[in-house]
């Protein structure tokens, strides 16, 4: 039939007819909602879908890069120890390691922040278009590369504004295209479960961390050190979401609570 349907129901590949189309459901269903075909906020031709193979691959790999880049944190943590007559002093070492694991606590907290945000964002993504793929990688090629801002924020002890600025930097650049994927889910229409309110939350909670990492990379100009904890904004800023969402679910929404 003309919609890409036979008789019986069974949708047909546009490409090959008789073959059946494993992503027509989930075409007639999009362009029902508006997400595809005139009219449309983009076209869509998903390449992974929830409940197959090819999705479950796109989830273990980001899990796979998130995991080997917090791996690399600590094997860049500097473990040089100084023996003086046989003798170790274990104060003078751990006095010395400090701004290493400073460093490493703070890439170890924002790497955690953002997998809980990529975990909490793609139960709501139900299908992945080659654009979304393509945005997913840049976000997780930032992620990869955080260890070596890392290892130069604690070289520098974080009161040199060139290291506090570059990893401000690479930080904000992995929140910008994690933004960028969930606004793109949205206009694409490849986001089920949550209604237009709650997809917007989604976005805003995303958005603030490019914000947060943005505005202390001016700090940063004048106060360095200061610019570090300016960046503690992201808890309280995610906090401030969850209590606004928490009451909007509360009154009648439904939908589960924000992660990240």
């Amino acid at each position: 039939m003309a919609d890409g349907t036979n008789d019986t129901g069974e949708t047909r590949s546009p490409g090959s007819p008789g073959k059946p189309d494993r992503w027509g459901p989930l075409r007639l269903r999009l362009r029902g909602r508006g997400a595809i075909g005139p009219g449309a906020h983009g076209a869509i031709d998903p390449v992974a879908r929830e409940g197959h193979l090819e999705f479950d691959r796109i989830l273990f790999f980001t899990d796979a890069v998130f995991a080997i880049a917090i791996t690399l944190l600590i094997v860049d943590l500097p473990v040089q120890v100084e023996r003086t007559r046989g003798t170790l002093n274990s104060a003078v070492q751990l006095r010395k390691a400090l701004p290493g694991i400073y460093g490493f606590a703070i890439s170890f907290a924002v790497i955690a922040l953002f997998w809980l945000a990529h975990h909490s964002t793609f139960r709501y993504i139900k299908a992945i278009d080659r654009p979304l793929m393509l945005l997913n990688l840049l976000f997780l090629g930032v992620i990869a590369f955080l260890p070596f801002p890392t290892e130069l924020l604690s070289a520098s002890s974080s009161s040199q504004a060139p290291g506090v600025v570059f990893y401000a930097a690479c930080a904000g650049s992995a929140g910008l295209f994690e933004t960028l994927a969930w606004y793109y889910a949205m206009r694409a229409g490849l986001v089920e479960g949550l209604d237009e309110a709650s997809q917007r939350l989604f976005l805003l909670r995303a958005a603030r961390v490019p914000l947060v990492f943005g505005i202390s990379i001016a700090i940063a100009q004048f106060d360095p050190r200061a610019a570090t904890y300016f960046w503690l904004a992201l808890v309280v800023s995610g906090w401030a979401v969850n209590y606004y969402y928490d009451r909007r679910t509360s009154s009648g929404a439904t939908a589960a609570p924000v992660e990240g």
